[in-house]
């Protein structure tokens, strides 16, 4: 499957002073089979080693390039030749493979070395755990986005028309199109094999099955995140999520039976795992936006939206049938949005959001997102149906002054300018600014329009 990847693959490849590229993210997201395409696609032979099957330290112990290399051939009773890759899979099941990499990239510049690791941050936030600084680079990889997924289903000329759409220009031809490929997204998502088992069988419901079996496997990993933690209660917390998404975490909400402390590390298990997306509250008083930001006030989403909708239940009859209501009922929308905007840095950030609250007696008021890109802030309201109040949006602007705003909807695009007057808690403001509104599933037109 084509993915956006390969094209920051292709140029880490080409680049001078090449790191050891480690990949990030979830189990499932496709990371082996992003590696395996590219080798292919560049006629590279692949040196693939999975340090789950082959965990030894003694690979690695003597962090010297040469004997490395004579230790693997060995383990794998395989050469290295010219013009190959090296792919060490679940890197994180040997810490001093890691380690390691700093000596392959220093001795062996000629050797192009690739990681990846599905529970990689709880090996690099152990306080024992030396970085070799310098000597790598990260690629944060999610799942499928919602072009990714047009592509792999044909689907190039609409494709071409999302890209081409903009603020003043869309098809409505195009849109009843991708509206109903949207639909299709929001149930199967974007896990490639949940997506390859769909197009295969030419029914969004053969992804069901996979969806399961992921399910299962991340769940299966609660074990290995923290031995203080149980796995029942990261359980808890994994099953809490998509009932909730996009709503202010409340740890009583979650469970009584539990300290607050106790919760919070079973949230930031799910997060350094990536199956949890957390979004935090800023004042968004300014840039960098982390600087007003809140860690302990934030709302969470799941890794994906098709495995949100299989752990709460949704059938595809519910969601095509019913689509507005239960969309902006089970905050389904902000999950896709939410999920295209944690990685819209070209995936080289750590995947997260901010977006804005206010709470008060009688202004209660909340951005679903807030971004910031080319030195301006943008605040990003998300509506399920065709219409919706920007009640929220013009309580922002009264505080921030920003000129633009955007709306996410299933309208064709436009762009309009508001006057308005709003109450704050000092007193009436009037406020005016451009309020450009894309259909959901142009989520990613929208970033390329402003990065």
């Amino acid at each position: 499957m084509r993915r956006l990847a390969n094209e920051h693959l292709n140029r880490w490849f080409d680049g001078g002073r090449r790191k050891a590229l480690i990949i990030r993210g979830a189990r499932q997201v496709g990371k082996s089979t992003l590696v395996r395409q590219f080798a292919a696609e560049r006629e590279l032979e692949l040196f693939e080693i999975n340090l789950e099957q082959y965990p030894s330290e003694g690979i690695w112990v003597s962090m010297r390039a040469d004997l490395i290399v004579r230790e693997l051939e060995s383990t794998l009773q395989k050469r290295f030749k010219p013009n190959m890759l090296l792919f060490i899979d679940e890197i994180q099941a040997c810490p001093r493979a890691i380690q390691a990499l700093r000596y392959l990239v220093e001795e062996r510049p000629d050797l192009p070395v690739i990681a990846a690791g599905s529970l990689l941050e709880f090996v690099l936030g152990r306080e024992d755990f030396s970085m070799p600084v310098g000597r790598v680079s990260y690629y944060h990889l999610g799942p499928m986005s919602f072009r990714e997924v047009l592509w792999a289903k044909g689907k190039d000329v609409l494709e071409e028309s999302l890209q081409g759409m903009n603020p003043d220009r869309g098809s409505s031809a195009a849109h009843a199109h991708l509206r109903d490929l949207y639909l299709d997204y929001l149930y199967t998502g974007g896990m490639p094999e949940a997506v390859q088992a769909s197009i295969d069988e030419n029914s969004n419901l053969a992804g069901r099955e996979v969806q399961r079996s992921i399910a299962a496997t991340y769940q299966d990993d609660f074990g290995k995140y923290n031995a203080k933690l149980p796995a029942d209660l990261i359980r808890k917390v994994f099953q809490h999520i998509p009932m909730h998404l996009g709503e202010k975490l409340k740890y009583v909400n979650i469970s009584r039976e539990y300290s607050a402390k106790v919760l919070n590390q079973a949230v930031k298990a799910l997060i350094d795992a990536r199956i949890a997306l957390p979004v935090y509250h800023s004042d968004c008083s300014g840039l960098p936006l982390k600087a007003g930001r809140s860690e302990k006030v934030f709302k969470l989403f799941f890794v994906d939206v098709g495995l949100a909708l299989y752990l709460s239940g949704t059938e595809w009859e519910d969601l095509n049938e019913s689509d507005a209501l239960l969309i902006n009922r089970g905050n389904i929308s902000e999950q896709f949005v939410a999920q295209h905007l944690a990685y819209r840095h070209q995936s080289l950030e750590y995947p997260e959001i901010d977006y804005w609250l206010r709470e008060g007696r009688s202004t209660n008021a909340e951005v679903d997102f807030v971004i910031s890109e080319k030195g301006k802030i943008f605040p990003i309201e998300v509506k399920a149906g065709k219409a919706g109040s920007l009640r929220s949006v013009h309580q922002f602007v009264a505080q921030t002054g920003v000129a633009r705003a955007i709306r996410f909807d299933m309208n064709l695009p436009t762009t309009q300018r508001v006057e308005t007057s709003v109450r704050t808690p000092l007193g009436s403001s009037e406020v005016a600014f451009d309020l450009d509104s894309y259909p959901a599933y142009a989520v990613e037109t929208f970033l390329r329009n402003s990065v």
